[in-house]
């Protein structure tokens, strides 16, 4: 493995006119190690499930010390990039990135900008409508299938009485209405807040819980709003399909982000 070469050109310092100069700083060679391997991770010249060469091999190859190459492994391993097992006979396993490696993070972004759950819930008006007005645009309509595959599982999840699992499961329904689409950038943030949201979901129904009639008649609500939603798109109805489910989310949140939690600030610590 060859450390990607580095330089960093410039003016003699009697030439520079400037009022004053910021100190530069020149990254570590175990900085510039971890931007290599990552690179080759993003790249795809390493993959998922990939062994890096074990420790002494590259500490040969490279001409570094042990330090250094430990404290570059720290670096990915923070990033979720490659996992180290101490003792193990093999080098460390490359991990690709994912929505899931960087959600918790998000969450504690979130959370220390003082977010607000109906910040969150908010944000599922921006995106979900245009997801289901693309879906129902296209002429391949395999989506509608995915769709109505989920929402069976759902209706077994309500027949059985397993309301922690439907709820997790709605969320899951809202992703995929996403991931349809084929929109990376989209299904990304929604990935990101699926965790916070399906966590306020459970939370809710603790602090407030229902009687069960009052949750099997929400429960279908829900299931015959999807199954609407499955038919625009079926229909090549994109207008009816954006609309349809804008009123979904508008009354969804609601139901999830009553008048008293609309100031309540994000907790993904707890």
């Amino acid at each position: 493995m060859d450390l990607m070469s580095r330089s960093i050109s410039g003016t003699d310092s009697a030439e520079r006119t400037d009022a004053f100069q910021l100190p530069m700083r020149f990254p570590k060679t175990a900085e510039l190690l971890a931007d290599d391997i990552r690179n080759r991770i993003i790249r795809g010249e390493l993959k998922e499930g990939d062994y890096l060469p074990l420790e002494g091999e590259l500490k040969s190859s490279l001409g570094i010390s042990r330090p250094t190459l430990r404290e570059a492994f720290r670096i990915l391993e923070a990033e979720k990039l490659i996992s180290v097992v101490r003792g193990s006979r093999t080098g460390a396993r490359v991990h690709q990135p994912t929505a899931q490696a960087v959600s918790r993070y998000a969450g504690y972004v979130l959370q220390s900008q003082n977010t607000t759950i109906g910040d969150i819930y908010d944000a599922r008006l921006a995106i979900e409508p245009f997801c289901a007005w693309r879906l129902a645009k296209r002429k391949d309509k395999s989506s509608a299938d995915v769709l109505e595959a989920e929402a069976n599982k759902l209706t077994a999840m309500v027949n059985e009485g397993r309301h922690t699992d439907f709820l997790i499961g709605l969320v899951e329904f809202h992703r995929l209405i996403v991931q349809e689409t084929g929109n990376r950038t989209l299904l990304l943030i929604t990935t990101m807040l699926q965790d916070v949201t399906a966590r306020h979901q459970i939370d809710l129904q603790r602090r407030r819980p229902l009687d069960q009639e009052t949750q099997r008649k929400r429960a279908h609500w829900g299931l015959r709003s999807f199954a609407k939603l499955i038919d625009l798109i079926r229909q090549s109805d994109p207008e009816g399909a954006a609309a349809h489910w804008q009123l979904h989310i508008i009354n969804a949140n609601r139901n999830w982000v009553p008048k008293e939690d609309q100031g309540l600030l994000l907790n993904v610590l707890g």
